[in-house]
């Protein structure tokens, strides 16, 4: 009979143990304490790195992923962080459309806006995304253009009018 009051005393042991602290993060009792957030994980079970999203606006990518096609002509090319704006040449007044190419990172939304009117936009993220918009000559009224975005988010774009035009 000795052999259950061994376990018992065992049992004990560790749970006084785990009670009391130690020094695996594990180990430490937290009684009635909040615990600490679950960190947020890749997917693949993994801690993300800090790396992972870009800080500045250089290490986005390239937001036109292929060749432009033969005969376009690049109207804008820029990046920054939060708002911004650009004035486009007189040649985009004329064109049949634009095509705008973006990326950004950040926990909000790029929108490209003229005359208090959104053109396009997007939700940000962390940098992977690149995004396209045709804007039709119709709704190219104004040629000044604003970048809206709070001050977190970074970007890059490049503003393209297709050959012929």
């Amino acid at each position: 009979m000795k052999l259950p009051l061994l376990a018992v005393g065992l049992s004990a042991l560790v749970l006084v143990s785990a009670c009391s602290g130690g020094t695996h993060p594990r180990a430490t009792a937290t009684h009635g304490a909040t615990p600490p957030p679950a960190e947020a994980t890749t997917g693949t079970g993994e801690t993300p790195s800090p790396e992972q999203t870009p800080t500045s606006p250089d290490r986005l990518p390239d937001p036109v992923q292929s060749a432009l096609p033969v005969g376009s002509k690049t109207l804008y090319k820029g990046s920054g962080h939060g708002s911004g704006s650009v004035t486009l040449p007189a040649s985009a007044g004329k064109a049949s459309s634009i095509t705008a190419r973006w990326t950004c990172a950040g926990p909000s939304k790029f929108n490209i806006v003229t005359s208090g009117k959104p053109l396009a936009g997007s939700q940000c993220g962390d940098g992977s995304g690149v995004f396209t918009a045709e804007i039709p000559h119709a709704k190219v009224h104004e040629l000044a253009w604003k970048f809206s975005a709070p001050a977190s988010v970074i970007w890059r774009i490049v503003v393209t009018q297709p050959s012929g035009n």
